[in-house]
Formats: C-alpha cells, sequence, structure tokens
C-alpha cells in the first residue's frame, strides 16, 4: 500500500533547521551532525517537556546513523502515524522533521507525508502559515491530491482571501488531469471545477448568460488560461464551448491578453469550429484594416502639419536673414551659386520629407489605444492569416473563399504600408501565405505537353528568385515542391535551372545567387528523387526507383553538386569577401546534398544484413568515405555550419573515428537541458563503441555521461519543483502543467535511461564489475515494463531534405534503430538481471541459521530471474528495434534468467520440475549457440569488402566488439555466481544426495566458461591485430585507395564513379587529403589504445 508510486522520482529534501526554542546544545550537535549526541539530547527533552517535537528530532537523528535499524526509523515511523488515524502531528516544523527523516524511503508522498500534512490542515484550519507551509510542501512533491484538499480548507477557512478560490479552482483541475486521480473522479472533479469556475469567472467579466460585451474584464492572463482550460474539459459540451469561446475571444484580445485569444483560437481549431474561426480572425483583420487606414489618414494630415510649421519656421528664420544682411555677395559667376543651390533643393527636400513622415509615425503610434495594438499585432501575424486558410479550405466554395481572402489580406497589407505598420512585418511569411492561397486554389491537373507556363510553377519560381539568401528558403518551399505534379516539377526545374545558368554564366551574373539557385534546385530534386511511395517510377526524370530513390537523379545530383562546389571554392570573391556577410552557405548546402546523396547510393540497408556487425555491413564503402571526406574538407575550410558538422559527427562513429566526433561534439557545447533532446545523436551505444572514454581508473565521476545524470537528479529533483512552486505562488497557473509535463517528459525520455545504462556499461567495461545497483538508482529504480518511454531526440539538427517516405538522415547514419522504449526496458531487466548474480554478501556477514538464509535467498532468486525472462521474452518479439548485436546480448541475457532459476530450483531449493534437467542442458546449449553465432558475426567479413578494405571492416565493426564483450561478460558472471551457490548448498548442508549431479553441473557451467573464454580470446586477438595494424604505415595510400579506387570487376555505374571521384580528387587536394587521413588514423589509434584497457572477462 505504501510503496512508491510507478516512475515516481522524489525530490530533495532541504535541510532542516530546528526551532529557536531547542537549547544550544541541541542545535549545535544537529547542526555539526552529531547524531548520537542529537539523539541523546533529544530524549532527554522529551522527557522533561513531553514536547512530540523532540520525538521527531530523536527519529531525523536516527535515520541518519550508519545501522540499518536506525536508517529506518523514519520511515517506520511515519508508517505508524498514516496507520493510526486518530493520530495528528499538529506541529508543522516536526512534520517537517519525519518528512527530513524517511528521505530516500521507498515511500508514496502523498499516501505518507502527504496524507500527515492533509490531516495536520484540518485539524487547525485557522492556522494559515501551516497550511501555506503544507500546501507547498504538497505542491513541492506533485502531490495534488492534498494540495487540492488543502486549497478546500483555505478557501472555506479564509473567505476573505480571494486567491484561495483561483488556487482550489486550479488544485481541483490539476488533480483531475494527473494519473494519481481515480479514472471514476475525473469527469465528478473537472464537472465541480467547471461550475466553480463559471460562478467566478461570471464575477470578473466572463459571462455565460450576459450579452452585455462592454462590461469590463477583471482577470490576468493566467486566469484566462484557467477560464478556457475549465471550458476545453469533456464535461463541457461542444456547442457550449464553441460559443463560450467566440463569444469572449474578442473581448479577451481588446483587454490586451494577446495570448490568451491565441489559445482560444488553437481551441477552436483543435475543435474543428472553422466557422468561428474565420468570424473571429475576419473581425482582427478588419478592425486592423480600419485601424491601420484611420492612422494613415492621420499620418499623412499630420506630416502635412510638420511640413508646413517647417516650412514656416524656415521663412521667418530667412526674413530675420535677409533683414540683418547688408546684401549678397555677387559670384564672379553670375548665377553659379544659385545653380548650385538649386542642386541640393532635391536632396534636402526628400530628406526632410522622410524625416516630417518618421515624426508623423512616432506622433501617431504615440496615441494608439491598446486595443488598437492588440488587433494590429495579431493581423500580422501569420497564424491568424492561416487559420484563415485552413477555415476557408474547409467550405465546398473553398476555391471562391480563398480568393476573397486574398483581396482581403492584400487591403490589410496596402493599408499597413500606408500607415508605415509594414516596415515590421516579415514580408517573406506574407509571401508564403499568398503561395499557400495560391497552391490551394489552384490545384490543377497536369498542364498540357506544349504548355510552357503554370500559375503554381511561376509563383513559386518568383518566392525563390526573392528569398534565395534566406538559409530557410528550401524549407519554406518543401512543402509546395512536393505538391506539383511530374510536369510541373520539369518545368520548375527548367526554369530554375536557367535562372541559375544566367546568374553563373552572365559578366554581370551573381555568382552567389547562381550556387544558391543551384542548391535549392539540388535539394529539391532530392526530395522527388527519394519520393517512393504510390511510384514506382521517378517523379522527376521517369527513371524505375530503388529502394533507396531513384539512382539515376541521385547520381545527377552529386555530379552537379561537386561541379558547382568546385566553382564556388575555386572563386576567391565569393569565399572570402561575399559569404562572411550572408547568413547562407551555398557551398555547404552543395555539400550536404551532394553527401548524403552518396549515402543513399551507397545502400545503407537496415535488411537483410542489418543484423549482422555493423549497418554498413552491405554497404558502397567508397561512398561511405567520399561523403566524409567531402564534408571534412569543406568544415575544415568554413567551420560556420552545425548541420554538416552534426552529419559529419555521426558519420565518424559509424567508421569508428570517435575522438574526432568527440572533437565535434565539443564544438556544439551542448549543456543540461538540451542534453535530453540532442544528447543521443552522439552518446547512444557509445560505452560499446569506445570504452576508452570511460577512464582513467573507472570513476563514477569521470566518464562522459555524468553531466546527463547530474542533469535529470538536478532538474527533477530540485529545479522542476522549485519552479512549480515559485509559479503557484506568482498565480502564473498557465506555466504549472508546461513544468509538470517537462517532468514527466524527462522521467519517461529515453535518453535518462540511456544515460544510466552507458554509464554503468562504461565504467563496467573499465572495472570488470558493476559499481553501483541500479535498484538503488532514483532515476530509474522504479520504472518497470508497463511504462511507455518516449525518444525524446531532436533530429532536425541533421539535414534532411528527403520526402516523407524517404529514409531519414538520422537513420543513414545512425549505427543502429533509434532509442526505443523496447531497447530502454530491455537494458534496465538486463542491468537488473547483471546487479542479481553479481552480488556479493558482505565477509562479515555470518547468519546463525545460513541454511534459512539460502531458502530465502533461493526464494528470491527464482521469482526475480522468472519475472525478468518474462519481461525480456515479451519484449524481444519487437527485435526490429534493435542491432543484430544486441538481439543476441538480450538474447542470451533472457535465457541466462531462464537458467539460473532453473538451476536454483534444482541444484539449491531441490523443487524441480520433471523437466528441470532437459531445460537446463537445452538453456546452456542455447546460451552457448547464441555466444557462438554473436562471434562469427563478428569476425565475419561481408562478401562486398574486398581484400584492401578488410581491415576497414574492424573499426566499424566496434559495436558488435562492444555487445559480444557484454555478453562475454554476463556469461562469466552466471558461471561463477551458479558456482557460488553450488558451493553455499554444500556449506548448508543442503547440498544434492546424488554427487553426480553436482559433478554434472560443474561441468556444464565449465563448457559456459570455456566459451566465454575462447571468445574473449577472439577479441583480444582482434584488438591486437588491429593495434599493430594501424600503429604501421602506409595509410594515406590505403586510405585514397578506398576512397577514390573501384574495385568491382562489373559495375554499371563505373563511369559516373569515376566523374564523381575525379571531381572529387579536385574538391579535395592532396595535401587536405593528407590531413584528413592522419586526422582518421590518429582517431583509430585512440579508439584501440582505449580498447587495450578493457577487461573483457
Amino acid at each position: 500500500m505504501h510503496e512508491m508510486e510507478p516512475n515516481h522520482i522524489a525530490p530533495w529534501v532541504a535541510w532542516p533547521v530546528l526551532k529557536r526554542s531547542c537549547d544550544s546544545a541541541l542545535q549545535g550537535a544537529f547542526e555539526e551532525r552529531n547524531w548520537p549526541i542529537v539523539i541523546s539530547l533529544a530524549k532527554q527533552r522529551y522527557k522533561s517537556t513531553k514536547d512530540p517535537y523532540y520525538l521527531a528530532i530523536e527519529v531525523a537523528g536516527r535515520s541518519q546513523c550508519d545501522n540499518p535499524s536506525d536508517r529506518t526509523a523514519g520511515r517506520d515511523a511515519v508508517l505508524k502515524l498514516v496507520a493510526d488515524s486518530s493520530t495528528i502531528v499538529k506541529d508543522v516544523d516536526a512534520l517537517g522533521l519525519y518528512e527530513f527523516s524517511c528521505y530516500g524511503a521507498k515511500l508514496s508522498y502523498s499516501e505518507t507525508i502527504g496524507a500527515l500534512r492533509s490531516r495536520l490542515v484540518k485539524a487547525k484550519p485557522k492556522d494559515w502559515a501551516s497550511s501555506s507551509q503544507c500546501l507547498m510542501a504538497c505542491i513541492y512533491n506533485s502531490d495534488w491530491l492534498h494540495a487540492q484538499e488543502i486549497t478546500a480548507s483555505m478557501e472555506k477557512n479564509f473567505p476573505a482571501e480571494k486567491r484561495c478560490r483561483i488556487q482550489n479552482l486550479f488544485t481541483t483541475h490539476m488533480y483531475s488531469q494527473t494519473p494519481a486521480c481515480p479514472v471514476g473522479s475525473r469527469e465528478l472533479l473537472a464537472k465541480l471545477a467547471k461550475l466553480r469556475g463559471d460562478k467566478e469567472f461570471e464575477s470578473r467579466g466572463l459571462s455565460k448568460t450576459s450579452d452585455d460585451r462592454s462590461a469590463p474584464l477583471s482577470l490576468t492572463a493566467s486566469e484566462a488560461w484557467l477560464w478556457i482550460e475549465l471550458q476545453s474539459g469533456p464535461q463541457t459540451p461542444l456547442t457550449d464551448k464553441i460559443a463560450a469561446f467566440q463569444k469572449h475571444a474578442l473581448r479577451l484580445l481588446s483587454s490586451g491578453l494577446n495570448n490568451t485569444f491565441v489559445e482560444i483560437l488553437l481551441a477552436l481549431e483543435k475543435l474543428k469550429a472553422w466557422s468561428s474561426v474565420s468570424e473571429i480572425c475576419g473581425q482582427v483583420v478588419d478592425k486592423a484594416i480600419d485601424v491601420s487606414q484611420r492612422e494613415a489618414s492621420l499620418v499623412e494630415r499630420k506630416r502635412a502639419e510638420i511640413l508646413q510649421h517647417k516650412q514656416t519656421q524656415k521663412e521667418i528664420s530667412e526674413k530675420k536673414q535677409g533683414e540683418g544682411d547688408t546684401g549678397p555677395a555677387q559670384s564672379p559667376a553670375g548665377t553659379s551659386g544659385q545653380d548650385l543651390s538649386d542642386n541640393k533643393d532635391p536632396l534636402a527636400a526628400k530628406d526632410s520629407e522622410d524625416q516630417a513622415k518618421l515624426e508623423a509615425y512616432k506622433a501617431v503610434r504615440g496615441q494608439r489605444s491598446d486595443q488598437d495594438k492588440a488587433y494590429l499585432m495579431l493581423a500580422m501575424d501569420p497564424l491568424v492569416w492561416n487559420s484563415l486558410i485552413n477555415s476557408a479550405s474547409e467550405k465546398e466554395n473553398y476555391s471562391q473563399t480563398l480568393k476573397q481572402l486574398r483581396k482581403s489580406l492584400d487591403k490589410l497589407m496596402k493599408a499597413l504600408v500606408r500607415s508605415g505598420e509594414a516596415k515590421d512585418l516579415d514580408q517573406s511569411r506574407y509571401d508564403r501565405v499568398h503561395l499557400r492561397i495560391l497552391f490551394l486554389r489552384d490545384a490543377q491537373s497536369a498542364p498540357e505537353p506544349e504548355t510552357t507556363s503554370s500559375t503554381r510553377v511561376e509563383h513559386l519560381l518568383e518566392y525563390i528568385l526573392k528569398y534565395h539568401w534566406s538559409v530557410a528558403c528550401f524549407e519554406d518551399v518543401r512543402k509546395f515542391a512536393e505538391a506539383l505534379n511530374p510536369e510541373e516539377l520539369q518545368m520548375f526545374a527548367r526554369k530554375l535551372g536557367r535562372e541559375a545558368l544566367k546568374e553563373g554564366e552572365t559578366k554581370d551574373g551573381d555568382k552567389y545567387k547562381s550556387l544558391t539557385l543551384v542548391a535549392i534546385l539540388l535539394q529539391i530534386r532530392f526530395l522527388a528523387a527519394t519520393s517512393t511511395r504510390d511510384s514506382t517510377v521517378c517523379k522527376y526524370c521517369r527513371s524505375k526507383l530503388d529502394n533507396s530513390g531513384c539512382i539515376s537523379c541521385l547520381t545527377s545530383i552529386v555530379k552537379v553538386a561537386l561541379e558547382n562546389y568546385n566553382a564556388g571554392m575555386r572563386d576567391d570573391n565569393l569565399r572570402y569577401n561575399i559569404l562572411p556577410k550572408t547568413n547562407g552557405d551555398p557551398l555547404s548546402d552543395l555539400a550536404m546534398v551532394g553527401s548524403i546523396s552518396l549515402l543513399n547510393l551507397a545502400i545503407i540497408r537496415r535488411s537483410p544484413g542489418y543484423t549482422a556487425c555493423s549497418p554498413l555491413h552491405l554497404a558502397d564503402i567508397q561512398y561511405i568515405l567520399q561523403a566524409i571526406i567531402w564534408l571534412d574538407s569543406y568544415l575544415t575550410a568554413w567551420p560556420k555550419n552545425n548541420p554538416l558538422r552534426m552529419l559529419l559527427l555521426k558519420l565518424y562513429l559509424l567508421i569508428g573515428c570517435v575522438s574526432r566526433a568527440k572533437s565535434l561534439w565539443a564544438q556544439f557545447d551542448i549543456k543540461n537541458a538540451i542534453l535530453d533532446s540532442l544528447g543521443p545523436l552522439f552518446y547512444d551505444r557509445i560505452s560499446t563503441i569506445a570504452p576508452g572514454l570511460f577512464g582513467p581508473g573507472a570513476s563514477i565521476r569521470r566518464n562522459p555521461l555524468r553531466p546527463f545524470i547530474d542533469y535529470y537528479s538536478k532538474a527533477l529533483r530540485s529545479t522542476i519543483p522549485k519552479q512549480t512552486v515559485e509559479a503557484f505562488k506568482g498565480g502564473n497557473w498557465h506555466t504549472i502543467p508546461s513544468m509538470y509535463e517537462f517532468g514527466e517528459g524527462l522521467k519517461k525520455s529515453c535518453t535518462l535511461v540511456m544515460a544510466v545504462v552507458e554509464e554503468r556499461r562504461g565504467l563496467r567495461f573499465k572495472a570488470g564489475h558493476a559499481l553501483t545497483s541500479i535498484a538503488e538508482d532514483p532515476l530509474v529504480c522504479n520504472l518497470n515494463p508497463d511504462h511507455e518511454l518516449k525518444d525524446m531526440t531532436d533530429y532536425s539538427y541533421l539535414p534532411n531534405f528527403g520526402s516523407k517516405d524517404s529514409t531519414p538522415t538520422e537513420v543513414l547514419v545512425s549505427q543502429g534503430p533509434m532509442l526505443s522504449s523496447t531497447r530502454a526496458h530491455l537494458s534496465l531487466l538486463t542491468e537488473r538481471l547483471v546487479d542479481l548474480i553479481d552480488y556479493a554478501q558482505p565477509k562479515d556477514f555470518k547468519p546463525s541459521k545460513q541454511g534459512h538464509v539460502l531458502s530465502l535467498d533461493c526464494e528470491y532468486v527464482i521469482e526475480t530471474t522468472e519475472a525478468l525472462r518474462l519481461h525480456m521474452q515479451g519484449l524481444m518479439a519487437k527485435r526490429e528495434r534493435l542491432t543484430g548485436p544486441e538481439v543476441h546480448y538480450y538474447s542470451i541475457a533472457s535465457m541466462i534468467a531462464k537458467l539460473v532459476s532453473e538451476f536454483f530450483q534444482l541444484y539449491v531449493s531441490h523443487t524441480p520440475t520433471p523437466e528441470s534437467g532437459a531445460s537446463i542442458d537445452s538453456s546452456i546449449k542455447e546460451v552457448l549457440s547464441v555466444l557462438e553465432e554473436q562471434t562469427t558475426d563478428l569476425l565475419m567479413v561481408p562478401a562486398n569488402y574486398h581484400s584492401e578494405l578488410r581491415a576497414f571492416h574492424g573499426f566499424v565493426g566496434m559495436h558488435a566488439m562492444g555487445m559480444l564483450r557484454e555478453s562475454i561478460f554476463l556469461t562469466k558472471l552466471t558461471v561463477g555466481y551458479l558456482t557460488s551457490a553450488l558451493d553455499k548448498t554444500k556449506t548448508s548442508g543442503r547440498a544434492p544426495a546424488n554427487n553426480n549431479e553436482t559433478s554434472r553441473a560443474v561441468s556444464q557451467l565449465k563448457s559456459m566458461s570455456a566459451a566465454a573464454t575462447a571468445s574473449a580470446a577472439e577479441i583480444k586477438s582482434r584488438i591486437k591485430t588491429m593495434k599493430q595494424l594501424v600503429e604501421g604505415g602506409g595509410w594515406i595510400d590505403r586510405l585514397r585507395d578506398w576512397a577514390f579506387t573501384n574495385h568491382a570487376q562489373h559495375d554499371p555505374q563505373r563511369e559516373d564513379r569515376e566523374l564523381i571521384a575525379e571531381a572529387l580528387n579536385v574538391a579535395v587536394d592532396d595535401a587536405a587529403f593528407e590531413r584528413w587521413a592522419g586526422t582518421v588514423v590518429d582517431s583509430w589509434q585512440e579508439l584501440m589504445n582505449g580498447w587495450s584497457a578493457v577487461k573483457i572477462e
């Protein structure tokens, strides 16, 4: 009953400060953490005063002692207090000490401390200070059940405190949304919150019945958010929701609550209330047009006044000057002086008019009301424009509606230009909205063969020519390019190609523009080349599609990209004078789209070779190396592109150049919250690839995953709880659910599990054993396979030009399947198995009833291993989310869980089933078979690796070697554990009566150990060979051969391959290639030095 809720991570508890009424001796001992003295003095004070506060001090002191019986004092005391409903701790400080004393114990806060705090508030309902303190403690610990009970009590007992009403509304709503609330109570609580909310907000001006829209609103943005939340629940009929939102949306906007209006707009879109969306957004636009037109007239009038005033001032000044002068000096040239003055007048007049207009703008804007500001701000927000488009496209006569919408938006823009407001508008967003309207309205059939133009093509081309310089240009037009039919796509490519050619070849052309247009064209062609859904032929060139896309187009993209890249690199003016001053970088874009095309041509498939040693098992290694060389060459010359750097980082990890990848990773300077979303891009599976990163000395603080652990611990156990309390105190209700959801997301993040498991594995590689127990890790100890974990990785850092149905870049360049709940839970279950069979009782533990202890241990082992086996078998059904080496490892773990359970039943508890002996034989054979298969897979060189390339296979197979080492470790650990169990049965007198059974068991365990030793010898031999190889010479020539020499006997793409290699040789000169080769070899040497320090068995 009192066990901790699943997936609950308890926040840190603040160190308590004793009351001032405590004598200095007791306070001093507590501050100095002299617990024996604290316990003794607390007992004495309680004996003399009978104040329960001193009992709490004693319990707190005992809970900090090393004695196991004392350490559970807090837990035992709290459980006793909870069990006796008549016992109430009325001292809030004493309750704080009890909370401190059971910190770390596996208790449900809500069922223990939270319940006691609620009892205290009910017992002392008029004690504001105690009630507030208990409320904040419950919120700090996410105990919304008792937070709601406490706020209900406070609202009742402090009716003059208006904040208590809102606090009670919020906690009721919040509790109804949490998993802790019983399903049957959620609807009831939601209805209660809605009814009470209607009453509260009606007094603030949000009447549900009155039509008086002139009544003033008296609520904050956060309270308005709460009103929306209460209206949005399932307890409110759909028509009532829509009516309430539509009725008050503009009133809230007029009150300056812009974000509230946006939230209502999003809620209406979610409800598909398109008529309401159209009405309120239309009114916003109409109102903004009226405001802009009125202000434009005021600006023109004000400008005229300013000019007239300046003219008058000038005439007065000239008149005074004329009266004071004796007469103008005669110029020798007669009227030449007058001519010079006349030449200056047009410029001076223009400057004067511009200045007058600017002053007029400022004057008019200064008089603008908050309501007008709100309408103008929303009317210029693309969210409103797109909402209007969404609602228009849902109508039957959508084409005509969209046409009218475009006229309305054009009218808005003209009014904004007249009023001077348009200068604050992002014109590209407005143009994209027009493009979207056009594509929706003009979704035409394919043009006739003789047609040379298309409205959609012309407008898309116009947009690209206008915004080609923007780094987001391709992403802005991606969805429009996808919507083009094959005929339009070909027409568009021809027109854009001609524009690029015109800029690139003419004398007065713009080289930068030419290259950006080529890059965008190639990105769009790549988009079409990888669109394999609903078609067997390429959308662009009509060639037959391969699994990875159109080989013909991908090859063409690489060649064109290299040609233009080389031309750009030869242009010193472009590189040193133009690119440093621009945001976009067409050379980087060309390198990326070309390299990703090479990766697709390399056919990095996930099947059928995917389950073997490496994802490069069936890949064309020449294309892989060419992509890496190209990207590295440009990043070295121009190191400012993050997507390119991330892509290169992933490729280096794929070929085992971990130190080079690490140096690229360090340049991102990723810390804290971003670790959760970006960390897996580098650290996923890192312990099995490069265990050398985890050292020296296997220190728990000196490993690359420690920043993750520190971040999760601080965020979940301190930062988020504190921020939630501060938000509650400040009435910022709208921020609390997002913080709560963020915290829950971290708790269920695959990255969290990855960090914990990778750290354990990495340290185990160096230490040879597990250093900490997974059951004692507060971050994951309460996770179980019923929790669905989420991959929170942000893959947008990688460039992705492909279509929705193509293989994403992150899949192309990863070591295996992405993070998943399946893999995370399998890794945790296996770590629990490791903890179980790696556990050794303290040497000083000598129980008097050794046989009884052994019996209890045996029962626990059988129960635990059986549960682990069942969970693992269920998860292994989803093995497509694992690499081949991981499938082997987790299969062995599952078999070992079964083996340990059956072994204990037969040889330790002597409660075998009729099949126990045969089942043990079968389990051992299966373990040995999978271990042999895993070893064979590691050593097997793919048939497509020619003899000169076989050395490369070792460097790309590090993950497989790391997982084999884990399998060896687990097998050896199992042998030692079961052998120890047999020894204990002998010393306790519980050994099998038949010595043949024991001898047979020992023989079976020896066979397992021998197999693990043989596999370990293969790894040691491989490490030694690879270390010697990488320390030898000839690597520059060897890498050049791998990257540029075609060893295939019959290659249908031989000519294209040679052209690509030749162009890349031009792009990367000998000096650059030698530098790159040296970096690769140095990285491989560091990798193998790290592996040399690993304890293989």
